[in-house]
């Protein structure tokens, strides 16, 4: 990708250990047999997490995968069809 931004990886990868941080909580607390309420929380803490970074991905791919893939040559219809079916499975 020509046009990726190496402070917007940077960011990624940092919301990543994030995510990857509170998993191990999670399973720690499991092993503690921690409260119901503290687990569920730090779960919604993983699902806000991967959400910002889901996010963040879907910017770049509409800024950078789909300027590629017309930079390419691709078919323009072809191109948005996939984007808008790729982000629309971030709803599901």
């Amino acid at each position: 990708m020509k046009h990726v931004d190496p402070t917007e990886t940077k960011q990624i990868l940092t919301r990543l250990k994030t995510v990857r941080g509170h998993m191990a909580a999670v399973e720690r607390m499991m092993e503690e047999d921690k409260s119901c309420e503290e687990i569920l929380l730090q779960l919604v803490a993983i699902r806000s997490a991967i959400h910002k970074v889901s996010v963040v991905v879907a910017q770049r791919y509409a800024n950078t995968c789909m300027i590629d893939a017309l930079e390419k040559g691709e078919d323009r219809k072809e191109v948005l069809n996939k984007a808008i079916e790729t982000l629309m499975k971030l709803n599901q």
